[in-house]
């Protein structure tokens, strides 16, 4: 923490006397360093003010030797020296003639020391002034520290973290969520002291007013969001510093190793320092509390959010929105889409990824698992961006027609059956599915509905549903008994007597195409993967 040498000069109880221009002292020391040598530049370093008595200049060999002050100030200058405090009386009276002018042409500031006054007193005022600095910098950074943990604790919670800290550090802060999404932006930090403490606040506070204030409309500067994206992607706990031309920024990943929760970078025209990072790891440690909190009741919340998914489909649609918005999810609004993802083939970092999106403030929709599937429910203003998701993300996904919500039933069955007859990683719509084949038809809720009631009662029976999943391998096999007998593992007079069994049980006559076609019908309308369990 440097002090101004002009701090140094006015201090009356040394009384200090300039001898070089006024302008050459508008520079700062380091610190104090005293030497006799002829060349000190080995002992000093950049910025350090040196005090000397002037014994090289007289004690030579040859005694009518003149010094060559040109050449001692020149090595100072290039060792970065910050000025020269010159003791007299003490090997000489007053300071040579020769110092003072070439130290005036190098611009190199140069004053007199009083014999009365020891270099000790000067060594000991700069280091005071160090010692003062340093401790009205802690004083600061744990004031600040304490800011930004009341403010986290606060209503403002953590968007009002990082609006104290970019006002403490008066520096650009964004907090980024495990997808590289902004959870906060505080790009444009309050800036010139009391007045600025208190418009930081107010702005924190109307932060609070609602979700979308929470997350600023100014995105992250792009040079950030990579430099976030690329941490992200390799999935490691990691602090990059970057010093560019006029920027100094860092970027942290939050979160362990293999389970990052988002990130959080800082960028100003000035490095930070020590202290600053102190500052800088509070609300580090702060985010990364927030957004692991976060991840947790977002699982935590995964059984609430299913059970909730059932009173939607009894139609009780406002209860539901109202229950939902506690966790920050907002249902679609009148008119949506609903995309299926087979559960089993959807890894647990896409369901995180759809589950975060559909609590973000903007969002209107809803993720949520139903028996083996992953149903996602598309406001239809979204649903053009979420086909871009699930398309950048090559994911296998079915997808219903824009219905409402009295069709909400309407829209799941369309969703599975469009599911069921996509290709690996593309996206199958109800719509085309219809217009490609009359088997889209099969999906309508009268079809399904009409077949669960025939089948209910074979259905109920562990056996009757075996007899049922036996009948789908043998229409399959367009009603042949060898191939049919062979996938199921059983003699082919066996699966006659079974499908016999399931005519009397049904009263379809199975010998015929018309009965044959009802089944297969029926079959298709229903999912048995989720039946008897």
């Amino acid at each position: 923490m440097p002090t101004p040498l002009t701090d140094v000069i006015a201090t009356e109880r040394l009384a200090l006397r300039p001898l070089t221009a006024a302008d050459t002292f508008e520079r700062t020391v380091t610190w104090v360093h005293n030497s006799d040598l002829d060349d000190p530049t080995p002992f000093v370093t950049e910025g350090q003010l040196l005090l000397t008595t002037g014994r090289q200049f007289v004690d030579t060999a040859d005694p009518d030797a003149v010094p060559d002050f040109d050449s001692y100030v020149a090595r100072l200058v290039s060792a970065g020296v910050a000025a020269i405090g010159f003791g007299t009386e003490v090997i000489t009276h007053g300071v040579p003639a020769g110092l003072v002018a070439a130290c005036s042409a190098a611009g190199l500031p140069l004053f007199e020391v009083p014999y009365r006054i020891p270099f000790i007193a000067i060594s000991r005022l700069v280091a005071d002034n160090e010692a003062e600095q340093a401790r009205a910098g802690f004083d600061r950074a744990l004031a600040a520290q304490n800011d930004i943990a009341s403010a986290a604790v606060g209503k403002g919670r953590l968007p009002a973290a990082a609006a104290r800290a970019a006002e403490h550090l008066d520096c650009g802060v964004w907090i980024f969520d495990a997808d590289g999404e902004l959870v906060s932006d505080r790009s444009e930090p309050q800036r010139g002291g009391k007045s600025s403490v208190k418009a930081a606040r107010a702005t924190a506070d109307r932060a609070t007013a609602s979700p979308a204030a929470a997350s600023r409309t100014v995105d992250a500067a792009p040079a950030i969001r990579r430099s976030v994206t690329t941490l992200l992607g390799r999935a490691r706990r990691a602090r990059v510093v970057e010093q560019l031309s006029g920027e100094h920024r860092v970027v942290q990943t939050l979160g362990p190793s293999g389970r990052l929760c988002g990130a959080i970078a800082w960028s100003r025209d000035t490095e930070f320092g020590a202290l600053d990072n102190s500052v800088m790891t509070v609300l580090a440690a702060l985010a990364e509390v927030s957004l692991e909190q976060t991840e947790n009741l977002r699982v935590g919340h995964r059984a609430i959010l299913e059970q909730l998914f059932q009173l939607l489909k009894d139609g009780r649609v406002d209860s539901v929105r109202r229950a939902v918005r506690v966790a920050g999810i907002d249902l679609p609004a009148e008119r949506f889409a609903v995309a299926a993802l087979e559960l089993s083939q959807t890894t647990a970092s896409v369901r995180d990824v759809l589950e975060r999106r559909a609590a973000r403030a903007e969002s209107t929709f809803f993720a949520v698992a139903d028996g083996r599937h992953l149903l996602v429910l598309i406001d239809a203003s979204q649903l053009r961006a979420e086909k871009r998701f699930f398309a950048a993300n090559e994911l296998t996904v079915g997808l219903s027609a824009v219905l409402g919500w009295s069709e909400l039933t309407v829209a799941i069955t369309q969703a599975v059956r469009s599911l069921e007859a996509a290709p690996a990683a593309a996206i199958t719509e109800f719509d085309s599915l219809v217009g490609e084949s009359f088997f889209g038809l099969l999906a309508s809720s009268s079809v399904a509905d009409i077949a669960h009631a025939r089948l209910a009662s074979v259905i109920e029976s562990a056996d009757g549903l075996a007899l049922l999943r036996a009948a789908q391998v043998w229409l399959r096999h367009n009603g042949q008994w060898d191939p049919a007998a062979r996938e199921l593992g059983i003699h082919r007079h066996g699966l006659k007597s079974r499908m016999q069994r399931l005519a009397d049980l049904t009263n379809l006559n199975l010998d015929t195409f018309q009965g044959r076609a009802e089944l297969w019908a029926m079959l298709a309308a229903i999912d048995l993967g989720d039946a008897g369990s």
